[in-house]
């Protein structure tokens, strides 16, 4: 299933519209700006977010900290670093087959050193220069900012836009008989070197 991911700078996140609960943590919207707040069961935090709940707050069901704390009890997405991991498995994978020689994995650390160098040397795309086109024209009668600020936003690394994760089925029993059995799918996870829950999937540019 794919998921869009929101990049608020400080993480990169996933959310839905499902119920915010004691200690959730949630992105709150308003006008324009973004902020990650922790609801906490009070009767301040309801009043203050009744009129927005709905529009307003969505629950962050996964993230990536980007130079920031681990939200706590909060899935992980995969690193970045994890990601060209499995381009470099995928791709000797392409060329040796499943024979993990001393070849494919050599192929593997050349094509990672490669990636990392491309996105050094490489930084603009045909989609970059079309946006950079679309906001010189825009320029005329309208603050959209100096041209080095855009530049500049271009040279940024490229960050994923969504996410596609795997799904697994579960059946939940109704309680009344064979023929009352649902299904519902939830992310696939696994368990990472910290011990943190972390979904199984990948990303999207």
């Amino acid at each position: 299933m794919e998921h869009k991911i929101i990049n608020t700078g400080d993480y990169l996140i996933v959310v839905d519209d499902s119920e915010i609960k004691e200690d959730d943590y949630y992105l709150f919207t308003w006008g324009g700006e973004q902020d990650i707040q922790r609801f906490k069961d009070q009767e301040s935090d309801r009043e203050n977010h009744k009129s927005l709940y709905r529009t307003a707050c969505k629950k962050i069901i996964a993230h990536l900290p980007i130079n920031s704390p681990i939200l706590e009890g909060v899935d992980l997405l995969p690193t970045i670093e994890d990601e060209i991991e499995k381009l470099a498995k995928k791709d000797a994978v392409s060329i040796f087959g499943n024979d993990f020689s001393l070849a494919s994995l050599n192929h593997q650390s050349q094509f990672k050193s490669g990636y990392k160098k491309a996105k050094e040397k490489y930084k603009y795309t045909e989609e970059d220069i079309d946006k950079a086109y679309l906001a010189g024209m825009k320029f005329v009668g309208e603050d959209k900012g100096s041209y080095k600020e855009f530049i500049q936003s271009l040279q940024q690394p490229k960050m994923p836009v969504a996410f596609e994760c795997e799904m697994v089925d579960f059946e939940v029993d109704m309680g009344l008989g064979e023929e009352c059995v649902e299904f519902n799918q939830y992310p696939k996870t696994t368990t990472n070197s910290q011990g943190l829950t972390q979904w199984v999937g990948e990303y999207i540019y």
